[in-house]
């Protein structure tokens, strides 16, 4: 399983090369893009963490202390159902903005209550600088190493479900409405969850966006499946339909979206693919539900 994110590394990789032949690859904007009430899942100090903007985004790098987000729908539009969302970053960072907030922006507009989960991530330089050389360092050493599992971001997880399933009353919730969707490393600890922590049992839905697609997901609960891709992803490309045809083999309740435009990443960055469309996408087949 670990080889499945060498693919995503190095993608990573030549995205840290390209920022250093840019001028600069950071600016000096800090403000995250925060949206809704913060809920502390960790309540450590804030330790050394980093929010900075790159590639168009808002990455937040070195959190330890772990932190829902809770984006509400306005204008009376609430329908009791919630979404976790859990961005991705492999577990260097937390693509806050592009998979995180952006994503929460489109489901409380359709009525959902989002909760974006900023989890624990492996140590990095506090610069810039040194980051972006420390990912090159390590994204170029890749056929000598993968990416281990991170199961402090498994942990986050696993609370930020039990939390909402204990406080849905007080957020006008049905806890036998709360989802999550995953991207990349995100998707990856959903998995995990999934197959190893009884929170999971709480989920009645759950979305994979560039997942790992090596994967046979082994053991645990089977809530209906959104999983999408592109042909183009190296994760896909690697993998295949090995995930999606071992789920197939325990539950026929996936849709499954191949695109034929994007690499990894896409997020809610438009790249002019149909890959574009998966959050339409993605919002039909929950209103399906």
């Amino acid at each position: 399983m670990r080889k499945t994110f060498a693919a995503l590394l190095a993608l990573l990789a030549i995205a840290a090369s390209s920022a250093r032949a840019q001028a600069p690859a950071f600016t000096a904007e800090t403000v995250p893009p925060v949206r809704g009430e913060e809920v502390v899942l960790r309540d450590v100090p804030m330790g050394g963490e980093v929010w900075t903007r790159v590639f168009g985004q808002v990455w937040a790098r070195n959190v330890e202390r772990s932190t829902l987000y809770v984006v509400r729908p306005k204008n009376g539009r609430a329908n009791g159902k919630a979404v976790i969302v859990v961005p991705g970053g492999g577990y260097m960072f937390v693509s806050i903005d592009s998979e995180g907030f952006r994503v929460a922006d489109r489901l409380a507009a359709q009525g959902y209550t989002a909760f974006v989960l900023k989890y624990r991530v492996n140590p990095t330089p506090p610069t810039s600088e040194g980051f972006m050389a420390e990912m090159a360092a390590k994204f170029g050493s890749l056929g000598k190493g993968e990416l281990p599992d991170l199961p402090p971001a498994v942990d986050d997880l696993a609370a930020a479900v039990s939390l909402i399933s204990q406080r849905s009353a007080e957020w006008k919730l049905d806890p036998a409405r709360i989802g999550a969707i995953g991207f990349s490393a995100g998707s990856r600890t959903l998995i995990r969850l999934l197959e190893g922590r009884g929170e999971a049992a709480r989920l009645a839905h759950v979305g994979l966006i560039y997942p790992p697609m090596t994967q046979t997901v082994t053991g645990g609960p089977r809530p209906s499946l959104f999983l999408a891709i592109a042909a183009g992803d190296p994760l896909f490309k690697q993998g295949g339909l090995k995930l999606a045809d071992s789920w197939l083999k325990e539950s026929d309740k996936m849709e499954f979206h191949l695109y034929y435009g994007g690499e990894h990443g896409f997020g809610m960055m438009p790249k002019g693919t149909t890959s574009d469309r998966w959050i339409d996408q993605y919002l039909d087949w929950l209103a399906a539900l």
